[in-house]
């Protein structure tokens, strides 16, 4: 009994030293461009707004455009089935061959008229996601609309 039980105990310390892990070469990207100057453009496409009341969705666009330093992007969001257009900053980056963006700020900024954070990702084929939940007095009652985008530029 104690030869079977070496030999399983060998077997498995023989299995572990012939595996192999694969190549962990990390990818590395080249950018041509800033990721505030890669990103600029007008993205048309849906936004859905949810809310206690339902679903509700109609056209428009979210707009990037370079800020006055690296790294950061001026956002216009514009839709008029929602009578939305703000404007607001944003912090953006290159995230693999495509961009990531974000505010946090939400409350008592010049520089986000949204009034809320937001957060949003443009994957490498160009669409363009983004996020964000609005709170809004309505009588007595504070409603909250979660906003979502999706579109291309």
């Amino acid at each position: 009994m104690k030869k079977f039980i070496y030999s399983i105990f060998a077997v498995l310390a023989l299995s572990c030293t012939l595996v192999a892990c694969g190549d962990d070469k990390d990818e590395n990207i080249s950018y041509s461009t800033t990721a505030e100057k890669g990103s600029e453009g007008t993205y048309t496409g849906t936004w859905t707004r949810t809310s206690d009341s339902g679903v509700e969705t109609f056209e428009g666009s979210v707009a990037l455009a370079a800020g006055a330093s690296t790294g950061v992007t001026n956002v216009t969001f514009t839709c008029a089935g929602f009578s939305l257009d703000a404007a607001s900053v944003a912090n953006i980056w290159h995230s693999g061959h495509g961009y990531q963006f974000v505010n946090q700020v939400s409350e008592n900024n010049a520089d986000n008229k949204l009034g809320s954070a937001f957060s949003g990702a443009i994957d490498a084929d160009g669409n363009l996601n983004v996020a964000f939940t609005v709170s809004q007095r309505s009588g007595r009652m504070v409603v909250e609309y979660k906003y979502e985008f999706v579109g291309k530029k």
